[in-house]
């Protein structure tokens, strides 16, 4: 009868968010598919086209051009990003009280601001031509010759963007990483000094395994909201120069909402919907874990 009870309790919880998943996601899903079979401009459908948007989608060169700069934002959030997240969560445990308190209020502030100010900020602040921060330390120390237009450039531009997004979200995810380690039992740690083991080790052999559920979360999420970057690019870019920072997103809103071809952006948005699954099937199959207790 408990347990009986303890599901009912669960599906209460569960059923409002799954309404509102259902309605605003699922529900719109069925619309999308058939105007991806359609000529559609928006406004009317000028005819059934099948599966043609979705030939043109696979054959065009911008659609995998796009995916190259998707999967480029991909690789240095999960290289760069999340490994320095979970770097600064172990620092934190280690440091004293008055820093930890610095560090969530300095954690949190890129968090609380839009997304138009933090790229504002770094297209007129950081990476700007003249006045921009990164120009002005090449110059001041001698290496005038690698100074260039950084969001100007096909070979910089993406990883310009990558270093926004990593800025942006580097302090909400260590305090996700930071809020799992304080979970540990401190007998664990206790009983690898006995061993002999050192801060790496037990960083190792004990943190990190026991953050398996953290770790799945913080991917997932890294993982939805790079390949569905879209605010950033436009704000930054524009998609610029030319085609050099479009991703699968960017590329999806410019053929709708440009071009008004909207059977081939929802063509584009519903293969890469799949995408998305697929790695997050991905992500729960090799993180996932038989659940710890302790």
């Amino acid at each position: 009868m408990k347990s009986f009870y303890s599901k009912r309790a669960k599906l209460v919880f569960i059923l409002p968010g799954f309404i509102l998943f259902t309605v605003f996601v699922i529900y719109s899903i069925v619309p999308c598919f058939i105007m991806s079979l359609q000529n559609h401009n928006g406004a009317a459908s000028l005819g059934w086209v099948g599966i043609e948007n979705y030939v043109t989608t696979l054959k065009s060169p911008a659609f995998w051009a796009a995916h190259k700069n998707t999967y480029w934002l991909l690789a240095l959030e999960l290289l760069v990003g999340i490994p320095g997240s979970l770097l600064l969560a172990l620092m934190l445990d280690r440091a004293g009280k008055a820093a930890k308190a610095i560090y969530r209020f300095a954690a949190l502030f890129p968090i609380v601001l839009s997304v138009a100010v933090v790229g504002k900020f770094f297209v007129l602040g950081i990476f700007d031509t003249n006045v921009g921060l990164l120009n002005s330390i090449l110059n001041s120390v001698g290496l005038e010759n690698l100074t260039r237009s950084w969001l100007s450039d096909s070979k910089t531009v993406m990883t310009c963007i990558a270093i926004a997004y990593i800025w942006q979200y580097l302090g909400m995810n260590s305090l996700l990483f930071y809020t799992g380690i304080r979970t540990i039992p401190g007998e664990f740690y206790e009983a690898a000094l006995i061993d002999g083991a050192g801060f790496l080790k037990a960083s190792i052999h004990i943190t990190i395994p026991l953050l398996q559920d953290v770790l799945k979360y913080v991917l997932i999420g890294a993982t939805i909201g790079t390949l569905g970057m879209y605010s950033q690019i436009a704000i930054m870019t524009r998609g610029g120069p030319g085609r050099a920072s479009r991703t699968v997103i960017y590329e999806m809103f410019y053929q709708a909402f440009k071009t008004n071809r909207f059977g081939y952006g929802c063509a584009i948005a519903l293969l890469f919907l799949l995408e998305c699954i697929f790695w997050a099937f991905i992500i729960n199959k090799f993180v996932a874990r038989e659940p710890i207790e302790y």
